[in-house]
């Protein structure tokens, strides 16, 4: 019980307009005020239902939710209110929600991190107690698909053995070679990663072999897979980026593609992360293949010590130091995308480009390197560098006692390698031979679906039209025979946002549906046909003239 007789210092005004009053009554006078005001300030405050819900569904949700690698799910207010003070901190202290690159560096999709508005936001709203708000203002939960996010794949590859975790709480960095047996090359549109066990698969990074190294690796380690932290050990054909739990999978562009040879290995270097219980995992990627002949080829460059501008890749014990790498760029390039990569001693790194006309492109900074966190970054829009301009790396070691993460004690002198105690000094740039009209491609326009799990058969249309929509859609679809079936609309935080049930007496064939966008906000959007064996996705724009 807090003592009414001491008067808090803050309100002290109340005895010089009560000067007849008791001093208790005073004070209670005085409380009571306090509280009032109190009150009128809680009633101006952020709520969930009104201002927080959404930041927590769009940037917490995706990985803190059952089965996911997050240690608790954040999908509803009791949720969130149960971690408060831990999401208060963290997110004040920028550990959360996790998202290296540095802003003002490169405009990246997925970005999880939260704006200065956003943090203001949650900390506004648990100074002033977590306030619900009025419940029928609330968004709904997102939901997630439980299969593919990008419908039937044309290439299913899945991990040959079952691995083991151990329940040893250590992280576990462990290659696995996936054979394509791919008759003849082709164009990959997308690459979705399907962790077998989301408790703890951390990031996967994909290579490709050509050579048949990772074979004789895998061949020569005697659990699945072969043991190894950065580099897997043979020059990789070509990249398709990564993984990291909550990703939002998308196509290239109809006319772009990484080149998937034939006979070649596709690896994936799986980060699982600590875990006090054993646990199993047996993941598997989806590839999905351009359909087109004429394809521009998503190529591969890195920057490395091949490019120092002086000196060598040599760090000293109790030394901070500073590597920086150069290349001039023979050609007009668009830059798809980046991958800073280095191994526990590093602090943080930055890449650039400066122009003929002196003019820099910043591409991506990092200012606390987390090599648990690391990952590859694709741009919205095709970042444009002109021929000739100075492509520059430049990244910063710390190999002192001071360096929490620094695996040798005491330090010791470290040079370029593959394990966890040697480093790395890498840069990779994925980019195409530059196009008139590069800059205003948009990378960024397919959203998350609600498909489930593949299946075999694939509806033979759905049509939507007019697109954009000025109010009514008409929705040409096919089914295979009588079955539970729904058309949904989903928005691009992949929330249902309409539905209609269809007829399950309907027989197989073709029919059609109509139904109203007027009460939709402008954008874009994915319908999708999901029922008995049919998963059929088109997209279509609300527009602004209604």
């Amino acid at each position: 019980m807090p003592n009414l007789n001491t008067r808090p210092s803050n309100v002290v005004f109340a005895t010089h307009f009560t000067p007849s009053f008791p001093r208790s009554v005073a004070t209670l006078f005085a409380m009571l005020l306090l509280l009032s005001a109190h009150s009128a300030w809680a009633q101006t405050a952020p709520t969930w239902s009104k201002d927080v819900a959404s930041i927590v569904y769009s940037k917490c949700t995706p990985c803190h939710r059952p089965g996911e690698i997050a240690p608790f799910a954040l999908e509803n207010f009791a949720d969130v209110v149960s971690n408060a003070y831990s999401i208060q901190r963290v997110v004040s202290e920028g550990i959360m929600p996790p998202w290296p690159p540095t802003k003002g560096h490169g405009n990246f999709m997925g970005d999880r991190s939260m704006t200065s508005e956003e943090i203001a936001t949650i900390k506004k709203w648990i100074e002033a107690g977590t306030p619900v708000g009025n419940i029928a203002e609330a968004p709904k939960p997102p939901t997630f698909p439980t299969g593919s996010q990008l419908g039937t794949p044309d290439l299913v590859l899945k991990m040959q053995e079952v691995w083991s975790v151990k329940g040893n709480n250590k992280d576990v960095y462990r290659f696995f070679v996936l054979p394509s047996g791919l008759l003849q090359d082709k164009n990959v549109s997308a690459i979705e990663f399907r962790p077998g066990n989301n408790k703890v698969v951390h990031h996967v990074l994909y290579y490709q072999d050509t050579s048949g190294t990772a074979r004789k690796l895998d061949t020569a380690d005697p659990e699945p897979g072969y043991s190894g932290f950065g580099d897997p050990g043979f020059a990789s054909a070509s990249s398709f980026l990564g993984w990291v739990p909550g990703a939002q999978m998308r196509f290239f562009p109809s006319d772009m593609g990484v080149k998937m040879y034939k006979n070649s290995d596709l690896v994936i270097q799986v980060h699982y992360a600590p875990s006090s219980t054993s646990e199993t995992d047996q993941s598997s990627v989806n590839i999905f293949f351009q359909k087109a002949a004429n394809v521009r080829e998503v190529q591969q460059f890195a920057l490395s010590p091949n490019n120092l501008v002086s000196g060598s890749f040599a760090i000293p014990a109790n030394k901070v130091v500073k590597f920086k790498t150069s290349y001039t760029t023979p050609l007009e390039i668009s830059v798809i995308a980046v991958a800073p990569h280095m191994h526990l001693l590093g602090r943080n790194c930055v890449a650039y480009a400066v122009t003929p006309a002196n003019d820099t492109i910043r591409l991506v900074a990092i200012s606390d390197w987390d090599f648990h966190w690391q990952g590859s970054y694709a741009y919205k829009n095709l970042v444009k560098v002109p021929r000739n301009s100075k492509l520059y790396y430049e990244a910063e070691y710390d190999n002192t006692a001071n360096n929490p993460e620094n695996p040798n004690s005491p330090p010791r002198f470290v040079t370029w390698g593959e394990s966890t105690t040697d480093e790395m000094l890498l840069c990779y740039f994925f980019w195409m031979p530059y196009r008139a009209g590069d800059e205003a491609i948009n990378m960024n326009v397919l959203p998350v679906t609600g498909v489930e799990e593949e299946t075999p058969f694939k509806a033979l249309a759905l049509v939507v039209g007019p697109n954009p929509a000025l109010g009514n859609l008409n929705i040409k679809y096919s089914i295979p025979a009588p079955g539970t079936y729904s058309i949904r609309v989903v928005d691009v935080r992949g929330n249902v946002v309409q539905q209609v049930a269809i007829n399950s007496a309907l027989g197989a064939g073709e029919y059609t549906e109509t139904i109203s966008t007027s009460q939709l906000p402008t954008g874009a959007y994915l319908l999708s046909l999901v029922g008995d064996n049919v998963n059929e996705s088109a997209q279509f724009v609300v527009s602004t003239m209604r």
